[in-house]
C-alpha cells in the first residue's frame, strides 16, 4: 500500500513553492493590466505599515520580494539606503517602474523570483510581501534568501488559519534562525478587522542540520486509509484528530480515491473543527494540521 501511494502519479509540487503557483503568477501578470488596482491593496491597513517599518533599520540596503505595483515600496524607501525591488511579473514591474515611486534614486528593480538572485547579491534585510508559497516553500525560500542578507529576513504573511506561518517559525528555529512574530491586527473600530503575521528571521546558522522535507514531515504521524474509503471515513478521522493531541496527521490512500476523499475532509473539518484544525494537500496525501490559538 505504501509503495503504491508513493509511486502513484500524482502531481508533483515544486518543493521551492510548496503548493502549485503558475494561477497565482497567472492572475498576477492579468491584475497588473488594471491600472486602477494596485495588487495586495485587499492584505495592506493602516497599522501593518508601521509595523513592518519598525523591523527596518533607517539606512538598510534592501530586497523587496514581490514588490509587485509598488504598493510597500515607498514607505520601504523612507528606511532605505538602497532598495532592490524584485517581482516575477513583467506587468506588474511595468507598473512600478512607470510610477512616482521609480523616480526614487535608491530604487533599482529586477524582474524574477529569489532563485534568480546572483549568488553573489547581498543585501542587508530581504522583505517579503505575502509569497503565495505555502508550507515547505516558505522555509525553502528563508533559506534561499538567507544567504543573501547580512542581518535578517521579513515576513509579511496572511493569518489566515492556515498554520503554514506556525510551522515555518518551528522549522526555521530548528534550522538556527532567530524567529519572531507578531500578529498585526486592524484598528478595533473596524467591523471585520484585518490581520497578518509580521515574522522576522535572524541569525542564520552556516550548515544545516536536518534537511528541509524532513522538517516539514517529522510533524506528522500517518494512517493509511484503504480504497474505496469506508463510509464516514472522513468524519471519524477528524473527530479522532480532534481528540488525539498530535499536532498534524498525514492520510494516504490509492491515487483514484484521492480528490473525494480529500473533498470530504474538507467538509468534515469545516462542520467539525473549523477554528481549531485545517486540512491541506501534500505530496504524500492529506495533512490535517491543528491551529494555533491566538491571543490577542
Amino acid at each position: 500500500m505504501t509503495d503504491h501511494i508513493r509511486t502513484a502519479a500524482a502531481p508533483v509540487v515544486p518543493p521551492q513553492f510548496g503548493v502549485p503557483i503558475d494561477s497565482a503568477l497567472a492572475r498576477r501578470e492579468r491584475l497588473a493590466n488594471l491600472y486602477d488596482y494596485d495588487f495586495g491593496q485587499e492584505r495592506i491597513f493602516l497599522q501593518l505599515v508601521p509595523a513592518l517599518l519598525e523591523e527596518i533599520p533607517e539606512d538598510s540596503e534592501l530586497l523587496e520580494v514581490g514588490a509587485a505595483t509598488g504598493l510597500m515600496t515607498a514607505p520601504l524607501l523612507s528606511r532605505a539606503k538602497s532598495l532592490t525591488a524584485l517581482e516575477p511579473s513583467p506587468g506588474m514591474l511595468r507598473r512600478l517602474v512607470a510610477s512616482d515611486v521609480a523616480s526614487d534614486p535608491k530604487l533599482g528593480t529586477m524582474q524574477g523570483m529569489a532563485e534568480d538572485l546572483a549568488p553573489d547579491a547581498m543585501f542587508d534585510i530581504a522583505v517579503v510581501t505575502f509569497t503565495p508559497r505555502r508550507g515547505i516553500g516558505l522555509l525553502h525560500l528563508l533559506t534561499t534568501l538567507a544567504s543573501h542578507v547580512r542581518d535578517r529576513v521579513v515576513m509579511m504573511l496572511d493569518e489566515d488559519g492556515s498554520m503554514d506561518w506556525a510551522y515555518l517559525a518551528r522549522a526555521a528555529s530548528l534550522r538556527g534562525f532567530d524567529v519572531r512574530m507578531r500578529i498585526v491586527t486592524e484598528r478595533a473600530d473596524v467591523a471585520d478587522p484585518r490581520r497578518a503575521v509580521i515574522l522576522v528571521a535572524e541569525a542564520v546558522l552556516v550548515d544545516s542540520v536536518t534537511p528541509d522535507d524532513e522538517i516539514w514531515e517529522f510533524e506528522s504521524r500517518s494512517v493509511d486509509v484503504p480504497f474505496p474509503a469506508p463510509r464516514g471515513a472522513a468524519t471519524r478521522l477528524v473527530r479522532y484528530f480532534l481528540t488525539a493531541g498530535e499536532r498534524a496527521l498525514l492520510i494516504r490512500t490509492d491515487d483514484k480515491g484521492l480528490e473525494r476523499l480529500y473533498g470530504n475532509l474538507r467538509t468534515a473539518v469545516h462542520r467539525l473543527g473549523r477554528d481549531e484544525v485545517t486540512v491541506r494537500r501534500t505530496d504524500e496525501g492529506i495533512q490535517i494540521v491543528r491551529l494555533p490559538k491566538a491571543i490577542d
